[in-house]
């Protein structure tokens, strides 16, 4: 058992280590992940939104009008406004004679969700409508009255329905799950950081009454989300080992359970662990060992990732990359698989095969995949044409023999405010040298105009997809030299180069 223990103890450590500076690597990437996890929680938690209906009827004039729209817990009380316009001649269509009449509308906060012409008859008055709000989920109506308008002049009425008894309440972990996102960066840091702490200290023999209590917390907890993964399908990778390994869901749940029958033997062996070094030098040790993993993982997450395992890294030619090799097969072998039940049974045959035994109904049709086709790793590449005349940004980074600046910021909100002054020096500077100068975001036109006007930047954001930017660069902003579809270089906002720099770089 002495020796079993021993080889645990070098396992567990070692995959642990490796494990948390792997992700401390790229803080940013775990935390991201970590924000999916958070997702998939909250929705597995979710509720589905309430609708009402509100509609006006008139059985005499054959009135039968409505609209719908979602509500959800925090419009406990709903108010909106029916707003009758002041009668008027109106014209249908040109050939027509003028018909006098009036609008109704149905605003909710000033949002007019609902407009029609009613024409008018000799009368004063219009023709009264009945109003009815119903809940959707349960047909349950929360207002049923008569509104009566007046031709003569324009009408409103403003009403209150109270729905904090019938709009559906979200869960208690709907609103928790989400609340951690903010804090999903911080939390891959620490989480990170106490991989390659508890790995070391399993590792040496430091404290191992605590230290096998907190590793096989930690083993436990990272077992039930490889298992929720796997079993539901929800989060197709992990993220045990970053970008670096990619596992299949299941995969990652079998080595997470070979994982932790290695701790429980360590845990249950705990009192025959023998410390390797003495109690000074090991507190030392485990001093220098967490200062270390601290210092990695905040650098990578204030630049750029020491090793960079995305498929964007320095060096890589894109184009190529999207390229499928000469005779790949591009597109998925697929058969058709008919299922069919009986009882709680199912059973499946491939097309055209049928069931000829009539006990057995006919449930669905699903694709199987026989023969994967060729994936690139890189996805989604592309850029938002400004109009009709704007240039083709995404053939431009991809094929142009011209060196090109890319300035990426998925979200202009969080960007380090600190890099545009360096950015707006670095894009004058490129313009003089004849370098092309890009930027590009996912967040809206609105927002992005207005950087460019209070910085006074001498260039204009392009579109694009949010986890696209992301998987560029794990920075925000982040700047990019490309050439003929090749990453020649990237920096983070704290280390914008200089136009020096990237000369001597295109010099190479």
């Amino acid at each position: 058992m002495k020796v079993i223990t021993t080889i645990a103890r070098i396992l567990v450590g070692l995959l642990f280590i490796f494990s948390g500076i792997i992700k401390s690597n790229d803080p940013k990437g775990t935390g991201i992940k970590l924000n999916e996890y958070f997702d998939v929680f909250s929705s597995s938690f979710s509720k589905p939104y309430d609708s009402i209906v509100v509609k006006i009827t008139n059985a005499e004039y054959e009135i039968a009008d409505s609209c719908a729209f979602t509500v959800n817990e925090l419009e406990n009380v709903f108010e909106f406004q029916i707003n009758q316009s002041k009668p008027m001649m109106t014209k249908f269509e040109e050939d027509e004679d003028s018909t006098f009449g009036s609008t109704i509308y149905f605003n909710k906060k000033s949002e007019t969700l609902y407009s029609y012409f009613y024409e008018l008859d000799d009368s004063v008055n219009m023709p009264e409508m009945n109003m009815t709000v119903t809940m959707l989920h349960t047909g349950k109506k929360v207002m049923d009255k008569t509104v009566k308008f007046s031709s003569l002049t324009k009408h409103e009425i403003e009403e209150k329905v109270n729905l904090s008894t019938e709009v559906v309440k979200q869960s208690f972990w709907v609103g928790f799950f989400k609340s951690l996102k903010p804090y999903s960066l911080s939390f891959s840091i620490i989480m990170c950081i106490l991989e390659v702490i508890f790995g070391f200290a399993i590792l040496i023999g430091w404290q191992p009454k605590i230290m096998t209590w907190l590793i096989l917390a930690m083993i436990v907890f990272f077992t039930f989300l490889t298992w929720y993964s796997a079993y539901y399908n929800k989060v197709t990778d992990c993220g045990c080992f970053g970008d670096f390994i990619k596992l299949k869901p299941w995969v990652s749940f079998y080595k997470d359970i070979v994982l932790l029958a290695l701790i429980l033997v360590i845990f249950f062996r705990r009192k025959h662990i023998v410390p390797l070094f003495s109690p000074l030098f090991s507190i030392n040790a485990m001093i220098v060992a967490t200062l270390a993993s601290s210092i990695f993982a905040i650098y990578c997450n204030m630049f750029l990732p020491a090793w960079d395992f995305l498929p964007y890294k320095i060096g890589n030619n894109i184009r190529q990359l999207m390229t499928p090799p000469p005779g790949a097969r591009v597109m998925d072998s697929t058969v058709n698989v008919l299922v069919y039940k009986k009882g709680n049974a199912y059973d499946s045959v491939v097309f055209p095969a049928t069931r000829k035994d009539t006990s057995w109904t006919f449930h669905s049709r699903v694709d199987k995949i026989v023969i994967p086709g060729w994936k690139s790793t890189i996805h989604d590449f592309g850029f938002v044409k400004m109009g009709e005349n704007d240039i083709d940004l995404t053939d431009t980074f991809l094929n142009s023999k011209r060196f090109n600046i890319l300035i990426v910021s998925a979200h202009l909100e969080d960007a380090n405010a600190n890099a545009w002054a360096a950015i707006k020096s670095l894009a004058a500077d490129a313009k003089k040298a004849g370098i092309g100068f890009y930027a590009v975001t996912s967040s809206p036109t609105e927002m992005s105009n207005a950087l460019v006007t209070s910085m006074g930047l001498p260039f204009t954001f392009r579109s694009s997809d949010e986890t696209l930017l992301k998987t560029i660069v794990r920075s925000n902003p982040g700047v990019i030299l490309w050439h003929d579809g090749i990453i020649v270089d990237k920096w983070s906002c704290r280390s914008v180069p200089s136009i020096n720099k990237i000369k001597k770089l295109m010099k190479k």
